[in-house]
């Protein structure tokens, strides 16, 4: 092979592994990812960014993999770059509608169902309420442009054909996972002690008045509790979910780094 041949070959890998990167992000993350967008539109929005990305590193040199399996390590180390930013949105977006889910156990309203195409599922409709709301919470603090950023910045420590994945970035994720849960029984608290709150009064007046039904009315005053609770709360949910999703970002951009860093050999 020649050395233009080669240098365009070498090109086109890098343009492979940029895509890759890219590519990881942009079809899983919120937003970029949802089922609701076309699938011709977000390849069209990764392609684009690799015409921007890319050739700030034509001419820079880059190992040739021998083989079939080495070219797919490379890609797959590339793609799992990307996907580790979207995997911690959406584990923060999931804890949020496990929260929504429990407080529609709780008001005894699980049966309101709407499809999910996030998840291509079913869904309690307090969850799709809670994720609706996160993701404009999502939006309106530029979480979007830090996923974005945070990928991009990760191509000074790992230029293309050198992404890794270490121990860092599992550990990383786990701790995002438990952090999700705290967040959505934090920022449903409200919500869930005022249900709370009733189902004890119900319980106390149905013990004091056995002759009333309580059913009779129970189910539609739960459903005004919920209802004017969630109401009242909305506010402080959406000013506890916006600090979450940069420091989240942040510590899996570290974990990145930190795996990408060299480590010192140990001393015999």
């Amino acid at each position: 092979m020649g050395i233009f041949e080669t240098f365009l070959t070498q090109q086109f890998l890098i343009f492979v592994l940029v895509l890759a990167r890219l590519g990881g992000l942009m079809t899983t993350a919120p937003i970029f990812g949802s089922q609701t967008a076309p699938v011709r539109i977000r390849g069209l929005l990764a392609v684009g960014m690799t015409l921007v990305v890319a050739p700030h590193f034509f001419g820079r040199p880059i190992a040739m993999p021998d083989s079939v399996l080495g070219m797919g390590i490379l890609i797959a180390g590339e793609i799992l770059v990307g996907l580790a930013y979207a995997l911690c949105l959406l584990i923060i977006f999931s804890g949020v509608q496990v929260a929504g889910q429990i407080i529609g156990q709780l008001s005894g309203m699980m049966l309101a169902d709407v499809f999910d195409p996030t998840f291509d599922a079913q869904s309690p409709i307090f969850s799709q309420l809670l994720y609706m709301l996160s993701l404009a919470v999502f939006l309106l603090i530029g979480g979007h442009r830090m996923a974005v950023g945070a990928l991009l910045d990760t191509f000074q420590a790992l230029p293309p054909g050198l992404a890794t994945i270490g121990d860092s970035v599992p550990a990383a994720l786990i701790h995002v996972l438990s952090e999700s849960f705290t967040l959505g029984i934090r920022a449903v608290a409200p919500v869930m002690a005022a249900l709370l709150l009733a189902t004890l009064v119900m319980g106390l007046i149905s013990r004091t008045l056995p002759q009333l039904n309580i059913l009779a009315f129970g189910f539609g005053l739960n459903a005004l509790i919920l209802h004017s609770a969630l109401f009242l709360s909305l506010g402080g949910i959406a000013w506890t979910l916006q600090g979450e999703f940069e420091p989240v970002i942040d510590h899996v951009h570290q974990a990145i780094l930190e795996d990408a860093a060299p480590r010192p050999a140990n001393a015999e």
